[in-house]
């Protein structure tokens, strides 16, 4: 019992105090691969967390429906016995719904990311194999489709597409164009939808967790951020703000990333002005300490109960 009780107040802590905290430490994106870490971080520790201290629960109350003063020094066999009828018939029917219920509800949340993930991928391919149909490309993953509003995005498919529009062709001049580019190159590269939509479908199961919601709408503008750092390692801070700027404003498909989309005026700032020196050193700092406090405290947890500093049931 101990145990559970240890992990549903990390939960309720990370749940109440989580996104808060997230959102102030990597908003400004000063190190944006380790800001979707640090929220990655929250949501798998929340979710396995809960799981396994809703199981212990349910687990001692199967086990002490007969027998209140029970005390055995294994979870796994102190379920094991009940499963297999050593605690009598009521407990056992107790024990084996509580098990179904847990495994049912991971399997539900599964399947609710499993189907954002294949709609997410239907949806691209298709439109991917739409705009090579009706756009034109010179063999390269850039195809250009005819528009009146400037526009860059991309579409997982098989093979993937940068879409660009002819009007942002003719709003962009080479070297600004091979930045947006590239910034869409490096979504491709880094599988970034993927991680959308998952992180969205997650939101989606379970709507009413505002960590999840944060986290998706957070991790979107983080990859975003890590994209425009790839590009302007290659063609510069300059062209590619210029570049954002010339499309912001420009539509996307709900399936596609676009090189203008998600937060620009934040992107803008951090193009203009990078964190550099002791800033980016204590942004890293923090979201490093972060990260390990968010494994560690289960981690610490797990070690004290097989110490038998904690006890499963008590």
């Amino acid at each position: 019992m101990t145990v559970a009780v240890a992990l549903l107040l990390y939960v309720v802590v990370v749940l109440v105090a989580g996104s808060k905290l997230l959102l102030r430490i990597t908003a400004d994106g000063g190190a944006p691969r380790l800001a979707i870490t640090a929220w990655l971080t929250a949501v798998v520790t929340v979710i396995g967390c809960s799981i396994a201290a809703v199981a212990m629960l349910l687990v001692e109350a199967a086990g002490h429906w007969g027998s209140p003063d029970a005390l055995l020094l294994s979870c796994l066999e102190r379920l094991q016995a009940i499963i297999l009828g050593h605690a009598g018939w009521p407990a056992r029917i107790v024990a084996t719904v509580a098990v179904a219920i847990v495994v049912g509800s991971v399997i539900a949340i599964c399947m609710r990311v499993g189907g954002a993930l294949r709609r997410m991928r239907r949806h691209t391919f298709e439109h991917a194999d739409a705009v090579r149909l009706v756009g034109r490309s010179d063999g390269s993953d850039v195809v250009v489709i005819e528009a009146s509003e400037p526009a860059a995005y991309c579409v997982a498919g098989r093979p993937p597409a940068i879409v660009v529009t002819t009007a942002a062709l003719a709003t962009l001049d080479e070297i600004q164009l091979a930045a947006v580019v590239a910034h869409e190159r490096a979504h491709l590269d880094g599988r970034h939808a993927y991680v959308v939509a998952a992180v969205r479908g997650l939101a989606a199961a379970l709507p009413k967790v505002a960590l999840f919601g944060s986290a998706a709408a957070q991790i979107g503008s983080l990859l975003e951020m890590c994209a425009d750092d790839a590009a302007a390692r290659r063609h510069g801070r300059q062209p590619l703000l210029a570049g954002l700027l010339a499309l912001s404003g420009a539509g996307t498909p709900a399936h596609g990333l676009a090189a203008a989309g998600g937060a620009v005026l934040v992107r803008a700032e951090r193009l203009t002005d990078p964190q550099e020196g002791l800033a980016r050193i204590r942004t890293r700092a923090t979201l490093t300490g972060a990260v390990a406090a968010m494994v560690g405290t289960p981690v610490a947890i797990a070690a004290l109960s097989l110490s038998g500093a904690l006890i499963c049931f008590a």
